[in-house]
């Protein structure tokens, strides 16, 4: 398997594992949810209910304390159609269904419907509880179903009370339907709905048609007994729904109700409304809630495979800046290597040169020392002879002109040995006048041998310049046996120096009078293997010259003097002041 499948493997591991987190973190989320917004929910349609019911019973009251309807009652009858015009003003004021009054028989004497078809008056309710505990002095809010029109209300009673006694019922009643369509003031919508169930667990009120006068729990014998005793729901036999419930604190619960057969899972919660003891329920439909899940699902798995693929680019660009990196230093170490490489290169070129200039110097330098030698001889068979005729003063003075000589050769091998042996270049204040002599004196077989004319300069001791004293001493050396070698054929055959002082910096000029410097040459001559001679020349003086006097911070040039001659010019620099 390559690593791009493996990584493709890993990813869509990653993914099933994200998104599993992802649905049941989703599903949690909408599941608090919807329970927090059906505890809302719940006390909003407590408190709907609550405030609307406490309007509807201190009518009753008002009706009952009115002196109009306490005279009706009193005298038996007179003043009848003033009560119902009354009563009429009542129930178009409030809203209510009907307002009627009832004696203590239980029948209505006057009623806010008289003049319709099924007007109350003349009709009994002396069974109803609202008759009966009215009738003992008590306020009355009680649920059930009207006789006539059959229709789902709530009905609100008071005594009516002259000199201390009950002498009439007071009854309102508000149809079931206004609580039902007032969805607006409910909250109610497509995913939410309520129910109203009384103590013996009949939902009396419901946003769902067949919920209504249907039981969540089965009813016992006694409570069935009640209520046909009561015919609070007249022939009508409350039926127990297909329902289920899983408390999950003390307000709220998941449950599963039956809607168009169709089981349905809700989160729900309730509170009570104390007036008619009830209890409000709202719920919640999470019957989507996995459903729900896809959108959040695919908008994850976008989101995702974007995160990858800008992962995966960071990932590539990375790799591509640690490759980078990688060369680069491997680079590096390659440049460090050759550069190391070229500086022993460098070296064996320098030591190439000075063995070169040594070449062309052992002629020279051979003669140097031969001629000491033979005179040396001379003068010890000369000294041999003198002692044997006795004569020791003159062989002394002959025995010291021998070690004077010998000191001689002794001076010129140690500085050949000096020049040619290689060194590191260690930049050091060093004396510029005593370099030169030391170069003079290593170069002066060759400028004998050329019948060179030496003017030596005026240099002080004190005018220092920072140079590796020996590499110093070779680039004279190469330019001095250069211009010698130049000026052979010349008539006049002059070596000359010249030298001026900056404030940091030191001028030191090498001048001859031989032909000078092809102006075509002026350019090349400081290239390696570039030569002006016809033999004996590599062409690398010039040019491992011209690096010995770069590697000191300083200047290496050349041009034709205007009286003819080359002029070769050291630019160095310097830390002392002349003195």
């Amino acid at each position: 398997m390559s690593s791009l499948s493996k990584k493709l493997v890993a990813a869509g591991a990653i993914l099933i594992l994200l998104l599993v987190l992802v649905f049941y973190i989703g599903r949690q989320h909408d599941y608090t949810k919807a329970s927090q917004l059906s505890r809302v929910q719940a006390v909003q349609l407590s408190h709907y209910f609550s405030s609307e019911l406490e309007r509807f019973q201190t009518i009753p009251a008002l009706v009952s304390a009115n002196d109009l309807v306490k005279t009706f009652v009193t005298n038996q009858g007179v003043g009848e159609q003033a009560v119902n015009y009354y009563l009429e003003d009542i129930q178009r004021a409030s809203g209510a269904s009907d307002v009627y009054l009832m004696d203590l028989s239980g029948s209505v004497v006057a009623s806010s419907n008289w003049q319709v078809d099924y007007t109350f008056l003349g009709s009994n309710f002396a069974f109803r509880p609202y008759f009966y505990l009215a009738k003992k002095g008590e306020k009355v809010a009680y649920f059930a179903l009207g006789m006539r029109s059959s229709e789902r209300g709530i009905y609100f009673s008071e005594p009516v009370i002259a000199d201390g006694k009950v002498i009439a019922v007071v009854t309102l009643k508000v149809n079931a339907k206004k609580f039902e369509q007032d969805r607006q003031l409910l909250n109610a919508s497509d995913s939410t709905h309520f129910h109203i169930s009384l103590e013996d667990s009949v939902i009396v009120m419901s946003d769902v048609q067949s919920w209504r006068l249907n039981s969540l729990k089965a009813l016992s014998e006694k409570q069935m007994e009640t209520l046909v005793s009561s015919r609070r729901y007249l022939s009508h036999t409350p039926s127990l729904l297909t329902y289920t419930s899983k408390p999950l604190s003390d307000n709220t619960a998941e449950q599963t109700i039956e809607i168009n057969n169709k089981r349905v899972r809700f989160i729900s919660a309730f509170e009570t409304i104390d007036i008619i003891n009830a209890k409000a329920s709202v719920l919640v439909d999470i019957s989507g809630l996995e459903v729900a899940q896809i959108p959040r699902l695919l908008w994850f798995s976008v989101f995702y495979m974007i995160v990858v693929v800008l992962i995966h680019m960071s990932m590539v660009r990375f790799a591509g800046y640690k490759k980078l990196l990688f060369s680069r230093h491997s680079l590096e170490q390659e440049v460090i290597e050759r550069t190391h490489a070229l500086e022993k290169a460098q070296k064996a070129l320098v030591q190439a040169a000075k063995l070169a200039t040594i070449g062309q110097l052992s002629a020279g330098i051979n003669h140097e020392i031969n001629q000491p030698l033979s005179a040396m001889n001379t003068y010890l068979v000369s000294a041999k002879r003198l002692l044997m005729k006795g004569n020791i003063e003159q062989a002394s003075e002959n025995l010291v002109l021998v070690q004077s000589l010998i000191e001689r050769v002794h001076k010129i091998v140690a500085q050949l040995k000096h020049f040619s042996k290689p060194a590191q270049t260690q930049l050091r204040e060093q004396s510029l006048s005593r370099m030169l002599k030391n170069a003079l004196m290593i170069a002066s077989a060759q400028l004998k041998q050329d019948d060179i004319d030496v003017k030596t300069a005026d240099i002080s001791e004190h005018i220092t310049v920072w140079v590796d004293s020996v590499k110093f001493e070779q680039v004279l050396v190469n330019v001095i046996t250069n211009a010698s070698q130049a000026m052979a054929e010349c008539e006049k055959r002059e070596l000359s120096f010249e030298l001026e002082l900056f404030d940091d910096r030191v001028k030191f000029s090498i001048l001859d009078t031989g032909p000078g410097i092809d102006q075509h040459a002026l350019g090349s001559i400081f290239e390696p293997f570039y030569s002006t001679k016809t033999s004996n020349g590599l062409g690398l003086g010039l040019s491992i010259s011209r690096q010995i006097i770069d590697s000191f911070n300083g200047r290496l040039s050349a041009h034709n003097r205007p009286e003819g001659g080359a002029q070769f010019i050291i630019t160095l620099q310097s830390n002392k002041e002349t003195s």
